[in-house]
């Protein structure tokens, strides 16, 4: 088992390493137009690995509504973007307390086939990340922090349950997620939080939204670990070593890039 873990580790951290240094050079780089290709790539995939794991032939559908939000993104703009993002957010709460509460009754409406809610969860994901890109102050670096804040939690989360984790939570959707992985995934959070508004004058306010998107990464990490139940498969693909496919890499980042941005466009709009 030790050494099972070592392994898997190291895949792992050399999978994150080859995740983690486009955005560094994206940072580095500081170039919109390139930071955008990179996102909606990555939306794209997503988007396609989610079909190709579905029952239904959605092609022409998943082709409307590629078209339907460029059409959107040009016309409409940050207006669009928020009405998704805003959208998306709802179904993310309301995901958390189904999940909070363990009535999974609930949640019969959650599966690879369905076309709404792949579109919904993607296409908000897409756009929170789309929204950071056009903060004015040091954009792609707040990108940056978000991305590594949810990594955080799902490394940690990781490593604390594989090696001291006894606790199951939500046995009946992932019974290798402990509450000992979830507490390691939030203390990691909240000491990377820490080291920023020490060491970088992070408001406190910012430090909030940081802490509660992390929170909501594990309402997507067990999302999608429900879709992969439901449909008796344990990886969504396989294209990245270690982690599978990349949906089983952006799961976490899916809910907390778009509860962080949800939370902070309120902010922005209530002008606390």
């Amino acid at each position: 088992m030790e050494k099972g873990f070592k392994q898997s580790l190291i895949r792992r951290s050399y999978t994150g390493l080859g995740i983690i240094i486009p955005f560094l050079a994206l940072i580095y780089l500081a170039n919109i137009y390139l930071t955008t290709i990179v996102i909606a790539s990555i939306a794209l995939l997503s988007f396609r690995e989610w079909t190709r794991l579905s029952n239904s032939k959605t092609n022409i559908i998943d082709t409307v509504s590629i078209i339907l939000f460029a059409i959107g993104c040009f016309y409409y703009e940050l207006l669009f973007l928020k009405i998704l993002i805003i959208a998306a957010s709802s179904a993310w709460i309301l995901l958390s307390v189904f999940l909070l509460l363990n009535k999974l009754d609930y949640l019969k409406f959650m599966h690879f086939d369905s076309a709404v809610i792949k579109i919904l969860l993607i296409t908000g994901f897409l756009s929170s990340l789309l929204v950071i890109t056009q903060i004015e102050n040091n954009n792609h670096l707040l990108l940056f922090i978000v991305i590594v804040n949810t990594a955080l939690v799902d490394i940690f989360a990781y490593l604390i349950g594989s090696r001291y984790g006894k606790t199951p939570l939500l046995q009946n959707i992932s019974p290798n997620k402990t509450l000992e992985g979830l507490l390691g995934g939030i203390l990691s959070s909240m000491a990377f939080i820490v080291l920023l508004f020490i060491f970088f004058n992070l408001s406190s306010v910012m430090a909030l939204i940081l802490f509660i998107s992390s929170i909501f990464a594990f309402v997507g990490d067990y999302s999608i670990s429900y879709l992969k139940r439901r449909s008796s498969i344990k990886d969504t693909g396989n294209i990245l070593p270690g982690h599978g496919g990349i949906l089983d890499r952006v799961d976490s980042h899916l809910s907390a890039a778009t509860i962080f941005t949800f939370l902070y466009i309120f902010i922005q709009i209530s002008g606390i």
